[in-house]
This record gives structure tokens, sequence and C-alpha cells, in this order.
């Protein structure tokens, strides 16, 4: 029935958008009592979506390409180094690790960090100095997160980061290590942290990934680039992530380069979106701002935006009727979406990856997350504030990158 379909789209959709609840907010607190909220999305807007699309002809398509709900890598922590597994988020700007203090049962399931056994390991103690170590029987700030409605709490440590499978780029950073975890939220996840690659962070520059990573290198090498393979039948596709350069073989087309529309965060400003290559006048005069997230599971668009968008979509409840082409204008370029690459079909139906996102007040904020980044080749220029795209090649890379970027694996989850 009907019931039984929303419950089991919402639960999906609660997976499915993880990740865009990795956003960090930071809420003003005084010394002693630093908060940061890790904002959970409104998932109204992706369950009523796709309650309204019905049973899709499960005998056309045996077996569905369904695209992963998010992608993890590995860092190395500290020395000797401790492996760890991380969403690499562009919406949020510090790294938030399990700590081997932590003992609740999502902690125990995965990789926790012991900066016990780390020689370069520092215990910090508030977070606006973030450079001095505290003694042993010194006060400490802690810091409270909240996720999904969970709460939890972490400490502040700074040690040494290092990213990259074979060459590595390392760094000194400060970061927040959890001390307890909630198993309903943080049990079902198959990675054990997030590092945060946002141009700023909540706290003091010190906290902050990108630039401890990238700040060494050259203007022009300070680059990261997300590559995400295409969704296949019977497997979860996987990805990489570039730092310190990107990959020419990874690309099918030029890239559009588009600059920041707020320095502080990855947005840039979409002109319009389009349906079928045409203007669908759904930004107004002054364009949309769009985040482009890759802790993000959908696409997302503020809740007017999105309505008249399915309208002009106008996809019917068994997805059956001829669909339309979903495209983003940037920089008067149209970086296009087939139908398949924002709809899913498997046995339980047809699936919109669009959901609502709150509007921030300063004109209409879409996300674009996986969906557009298995689309689209995507590179984040640091040293010169802009951020490139260029249609993904899919086939076989020829090996041939930058000599300087240094290149992380990425595994596609789909709890």
């Amino acid at each position: 029935g009907s019931s039984s379909m929303i419950s089991n789209i919402e639960a999906w959709a609660l997976i499915a958008a993880l990740a865009s609840s990795l956003v960090l907010g930071h809420e003003e607190g005084g010394r002693g009592h630093g908060h940061l909220r890790l904002r959970q999305l409104d998932l109204r807007g992706a369950s009523a979506t796709s309650a309204r699309l019905g049973k899709a002809d499960a005998s056309r398509q045996s077996s569905p390409a369904l695209g992963a709900t998010q992608y993890y890598g590995l860092v190395w922590v500290g020395q000797p180094q401790q492996g760890l597994r991380v969403v690499f988020d562009t919406a949020s700007g510090e790294m938030i690790l399990p700590s081997s203090k932590c003992s609740d049962a999502a902690c125990l399931a995965g990789h926790r960090f012991a900066a016990e056994n780390s020689t370069t390991a520092i215990q910090i103690g508030w977070a606006d100095e973030p450079t001095k170590p505290i003694t042993a029987d010194e006060d400490r700030d802690t810091r409270s997160l909240s996720l999904l409605g969970s709460d939890v709490a972490g400490e502040f440590v700074r040690d040494k980061l290092c990213v990259g499978n074979r060459s590595q780029l390392c760094g000194m950073v400060d970061f927040v290590t959890l001390t307890e975890e909630s198993d309903d939220v943080f049990g079902s996840l198959g990675f054990d942290g997030v590092l945060g690659l946002a141009p700023t962070s909540g706290d003091a520059p010190e906290f902050n990934v990108r630039d401890a990573l990238l700040n060494p290198k050259a203007l022009d090498q300070r680059i990261f680039a997300f590559y995400l393979e295409a969704a296949v039948p019977d497997a979860i596709s996987g990805g990489e992530f570039q730092i310190g350069g990107f990959r020419h073989d990874r690309m099918a087309s030029e890239l559009t380069w588009a600059p920041l529309s707020n320095n502080g965060s990855w947005q840039i400003k979409v002109d319009d979106i389009a349906v079928d290559g045409k203007a669908a006048g759904l930004c107004g005069k002054t364009g949309c701002h769009a985040l482009i997230d890759t802790g993000a599971s959908l696409l997302m668009a503020p809740g007017q935006v999105l309505a008249a968008l399915l309208e002009k979509l106008d996809v019917d409840d068994h997805c059956s009727k001829a669909s339309h082409s979903l495209g983003f204008i940037v920089q008067g370029q149209h970086l296009e979406l087939s139908a398949s690459d924002y709809m899913e079909k498997d046995d339980a139906g047809c699936k919109l990856l669009l959901a609502n996102a709150a509007d921030a007040g300063k004109g209409p904020r879409l996300v674009l997350g996986y969906p557009f980044l298995r689309k689209y080749y995507t590179v984040f220029d640091a040293g010169r504030s802009r951020i490139g795209f260029a249609l993904a090649d899919h086939g076989s890379a020829t090996g041939a990158s930058d000599d300087s970027a240094v290149v992380v694996q990425l595994m596609g989850l789909r709890p």
C-alpha cells in the first residue's frame, strides 16, 4: 500500500541524506561550551517527491543501476600513521573523527583515532588557543555536536594529517575527536568520520583542513578534484579524489570555470535552471546560488523552486512518460543531466533524486550533490576562488595526471 511505500522512501531518504546533514553550522557559545551543529536535512521534500511515484514496470529493467548514497576514502592521521575512512565534504570546514576514548557501540564498530599512540599528537584545551598544549590536570573545552537529532561530544586534538595512496600530501591540523556517538545514527555508517574541505571553518584557521593541506603548495596547485564513476547495475560504483592537481584523462570536455559567489563556501551563481535545454525562469533576475556539495546524496532546491521544477519535469506516477533533461546554466554553459541522472528505477518504483532545501534567504540556494557530480568532473580551485566543471569521461583512464596530484580512491556505499 501507499503508506508502506512512503515509510520505505522516508527510510531511504534518511540514509541517502545523511551526508547532506554533515553540513557544519557554528553556534555561538561562551568559552567552555563550544557547539558545532550538524544540521538535519529537511526530508519532507525528498519523501513527498518520491512518494508520488508509483511502481515501475519491473519487467523492463531487471537490474537497475543505483548510485552510491555515500563515498569515503582513507586518510592517515598521527605518527605512526593510523588509517581512518572519511567522507570528503565540501560543505563543512573541519575534520571530525571518533576517539579511542569513545566506547559506544557505534565507535567500536569502526576505526577510532588513538591520540595516545601518536608521537605527534597534541591535546588542545580550547578552540581559541589552537596550538597550545594542555597539561594533564588542566581544564579543557568539550565540543557538543548534534547529528539528525542525536547528541554527541568531542575534544580538540592537533596532529599530522596525510592524504594519498602512493604519494602523500600532509599537514598539521586541529580537529575534533568524538568521545561519544549514538548507535542509531552512527551504527549503520560505513565510514568513520568527516573531512571538511570548505574554504572556512567555524573555528581558528588551524582547524581548516583545506588550507592545512594546500597553503604550502604553489598557487596553481591549490586545487582538488572529484571524479565519481557512473552508476552501474549489480555494483556500487566508487570514484577518485585528487588533491594538488587534477586529471585531464577524467574529462570528456573542456572545463567551464565559475567564480565563487561567496568566498566562505564552495558556492557559485547559476543563472537559471533549464528543462529540455530551455531556461525555465526559476532563478529570478538575480540567479540562484548553488553549493557544490561532495557530501550530499541528492540535488536540492528550496520548496517553491522544487515545486515549479517538478511541474515542468512532468514526471508521472510510473515514470513512463518521455522524460526531460534538467540543466543548470553556469557562465552561459548548460550543464545538462538526463532523466537517468536524476531518477532511479527499481522494483519498488521510481525515485527522483531531488529534495527540498532550506531557503537561506539570499536568493534561491541549490545544492548540487552526487547526481550532478557523477555526470561532471569537478575541480575546486582554492588558489583562484573558482570551480571548474567538465563532462566526466567514464571510460578507462590513461593514468596521465598532474605530477603534483595526490590520488585517493573513493568507495561507494548504499546502506
